[in-house]
């Protein structure tokens, strides 16, 4: 009975880990998904939902710049719109909402831009593990970069394909989606320590487009903070 009651703890612990959004040890993990809503800059405008997620902090860090494959990989492949385990990096999924208010949606018209870009600060620190696998933050440091445009995941930026998106599905949102894969750093330890990435931080984030038929010359923002 006790070792089917640990069986039983374990695999609850197990899920529990797995519904919250919980990061496991291992290269390349997943982080949680964060959430925040955007209004609208004017009672009738198009409001914004941004999900901020699939955020890769690699530890141990070792990565191969030349990698296209395996866990050390740092290059995307053709129709590959993801951070990459050797390198790290997120997921910046948006949703709008009330296009098929706006009175050029209603009159079928097209945009007159041709995507939405993103931007973000982003901190990345870094730094040694010692042997126990225990943070040394004596040797940490940080490397920040001040609206650093996201890259596109695939055509979803592309602001007649919103549009069409809106049109063919009537009762769903949709947006724009971004990812951002970092390049690689140079970690250096002492001896017995291995580089990682310690932690990641995403603020100021803003999606924007110059429309001048259906959304306008808007910026949707968010100070955040979102962390990996």
């Amino acid at each position: 009975m006790r070792k089917a009651t640990r069986r039983a703890l374990a695999r609850v612990t197990i899920a529990l880990l797995a519904a919250t959004g919980l990061a496991l040890s291992g290269p390349g993990t997943a982080q949680a998904t964060t959430t925040v809503d955007i209004p609208a800059h004017t009672a009738d405008g198009v409001s914004a939902t941004v999900k901020f997620h699939g955020t890769v902090v690699p530890k141990p860090y070792n990565p191969d710049p030349a990698a296209y494959f395996g866990d050390r990989k740092c290059l995307n492949i053709y129709h590959d719109y993801d951070p990459t385990p050797g390198c790290g990096g997120f997921k910046l999924d948006v949703t709008l909402h009330n296009v098929r208010n706006q009175p050029g949606y209603i009159a079928g018209l097209s945009s007159t831009d041709d995507r939405f870009q993103a931007y973000a600060d982003t901190a990345r620190t870094f730094g040694c593990l010692r042997p126990d696998g225990t943070f040394d933050h004596g040797t940490s440091f940080v490397i920040r970069t001040e609206q650093q445009e996201l890259l596109p995941t695939y055509y979803t930026p592309d602001a007649n394909w919103v549009l069409y998106e809106h049109r063919q599905n009537p009762t769903r949102d949709a947006g724009p989606q971004f990812y951002m894969n970092f390049p690689a750093v140079t970690v250096n330890c002492p001896t017995g320590m291995t580089p990682a990435q310690y932690g990641l931080k995403v603020s100021n984030i803003k999606v924007t487009i110059a429309d001048d038929n259906v959304f306008g010359h808007t910026t949707w923002s968010t100070p955040g903070p979102f962390y990996g």
